[in-house]
C-alpha cells in the first residue's frame, strides 16, 4: 500500500475478534466505569438546571468538530468554528469544520427522531456527511485497505480489508443492540473500541466511532443532550489512547482499555459540569447589569449558552429590523458582552469573550 509505513505493511491489517456476549473485566475497570457513570449524572442534572442547554449542546457539538477536525490535520481557531456554524459562509470553502458540523448535526437530528444509533445504514449516511460525500446507500461501507491516522504516512495501524467488514459490522450491530450485563460506559467503551478497529465506512481516523460513543450517551438516557465533547479529550490523550489501542491490538486484553476510556469520559464529564458552573457565575453577573426581562437580558443569556452571534441570527431571533439589531449589537459591544469579529469574506461576528474564553480548552 504506497505510502503505509513499512512496519505497517509488515504487520498486515489488524481483524478484531468479535465481542464476547459478556467480556470478563478487571476489579479497576469496572469501578472505574461506574465512577464514569456517576461523574455522567451529575453533568446530566447540571445540564437540566442550564437556561441555555440548547446553546450550550450546539456549542459542545462545535467543539468536538472542531477538535475532530484538528485530529485530522486540520486545525481551525474555535472562533472560527462557531462563526462557520451560524452560516457556512463565514468560512472559507477547503475548511473541513463544515462536513464535520453538518455529520454531528445529522447525527443528533437522527437520534432525536428515533434512528437506533447502530444502524449501519444512519452510521453509512453520518460517514458520508463527514467527508462532503453524498450518502450512497448501495455502497455505504468501505472498500479497500483502511487505516487509522490522519493520513496513509502517517497510519498508526491498519485495518480490516473491505472482503471482511459485513460480516464484522454485523456482528458488531447485534453485540450493541444485546445490551451485555456490563456497566453501561464499560460497553460504549467496548462498542467504540470495536467500531473503531473495523473502520467500516471510508472515514479516517476514528470520526464515527467518536460521533457513535456521543450519540449513544444521549439515546441511552445518561445524558439529555449533547453536552460531552468527546473528541475533545481524545486530542488531548490522543498518544495514551493510541497506546490502549495498540495494547488491545498485541494481547487482546480489554480490561485496560476500558479503565482508560472510562477515566477519559470521568474527567471530561467532570470538567463540563466544572464549566457550567462557571457559565452560571457569569449568568448571575449578567443578571446584575440589565434590567430583569429585557431583551438586552435576554440575548446576554443566551450567549452564556452559544457564544457567537451575526446579524442575521439576531434578527431572526428577536425580529428586530437591520437598525435594531445594529443598535443592539452596538449597546452590548459598549458593554462589553460582545466584540465584533471579522471573519472570512468579511461577514461580521459578534463573540462573547468572557463565555468564549471558558469555552476554550
Amino acid at each position: 500500500m504506497v505510502g503505509v509505513p513499512e512496519e505497517l505493511r509488515e504487520e498486515g491489517a489488524f481483524l478484531p475478534y468479535p465481542l464476547f456476549s459478556e467480556p470478563s473485566l478487571s476489579g479497576p475497570a469496572m469501578r472505574e466505569s461506574a465512577l464514569a457513570e456517576h461523574s455522567l449524572g451529575r453533568l446530566d442534572e447540571a445540564s437540566g438546571r442550564f437556561a441555555e442547554l440548547s446553546g450550550f449542546a450546539h456549542a459542545t457539538r462545535v467543539r468536538d468538530a472542531c477538535a475532530s477536525a484538528g485530529m485530522a490535520g486540520y486545525p481551525v481557531a474555535l472562533r472560527e468554528a462557531l462563526a462557520v456554524s451560524l452560516d457556512p459562509r463565514h468560512g472559507a470553502p477547503e475548511q473541513v469544520v463544515v462536513p464535520h458540523l453538518l455529520g454531528v448535526e445529522l447525527g443528533f437530528a437522527k437520534v432525536a427522531q428515533g434512528a437506533d444509533t447502530w444502524d449501519p445504514d444512519l452510521l453509512g449516511e453520518v460517514a458520508a456527511a463527514l467527508t462532503g460525500r453524498d450518502h450512497r446507500p448501495d455502497e455505504p461501507l468501505r472498500r479497500g485497505q483502511g487505516w487509522l491516522g490522519p493520513s496513509r504516512e502517517r497510519a498508526w495501524l491498519l485495518t480490516p480489508t473491505s472482503a471482511h467488514l459485513v460480516g464484522a459490522l454485523a456482528q458488531w450491530t447485534v453485540w450493541v443492540q444485546a445490551k451485555p450485563a456490563l456497566p453501561r460506559v464499560a460497553r460504549l467503551a467496548l462498542a467504540h473500541l470495536q467500531l473503531e478497529l473495523l473502520q467500516p465506512f471510508a472515514v479516517p481516523d476514528g470520526h464515527v466511532a467518536r460521533l457513535f460513543t456521543m450519540l449513544e450517551l444521549v439515546r441511552e438516557g445518561m445524558l439529555r443532550a449533547s453536552v460531552l465533547p468527546l473528541s475533545v479529550w481524545l486530542d488531548r490523550a490522543g498518544d495514551e489512547y493510541r497506546e490502549q489501542v495498540r495494547h488491545v491490538v498485541r494481547t487482546g486484553e480489554h480490561g485496560p482499555w476500558v479503565e482508560f476510556f472510562a477515566r477519559g469520559v470521568r474527567e471530561l464529564a467532570d470538567a463540563q459540569v466544572n464549566l457550567l458552573a462557571n457559565l452560571e457565575s457569569l449568568a448571575a453577573a449578567y443578571r446584575t447589569r440589565f434590567p430583569e426581562g429585557s431583551r438586552l437580558a435576554r440575548v446576554a443569556a443566551s450567549l452564556l449558552g452559544f457564544p457567537a452571534v451575526d446579524h442575521p441570527t439576531l434578527r431572526e431571533a428577536e425580529g428586530l429590523s437591520v437598525k435594531g439589531v445594529t443598535l443592539l449589537t452596538d449597546r452590548l459591544v459598549a458593554e462589553g458582552v460582545l466584540y465584533p469579529w471579522e471573519s472570512r469574506r468579511y461577514r461580521k461576528v459578534f463573540l462573547c469573550p468572557e463565555a468564549l474564553a471558558l469555552l476554550r480548552p
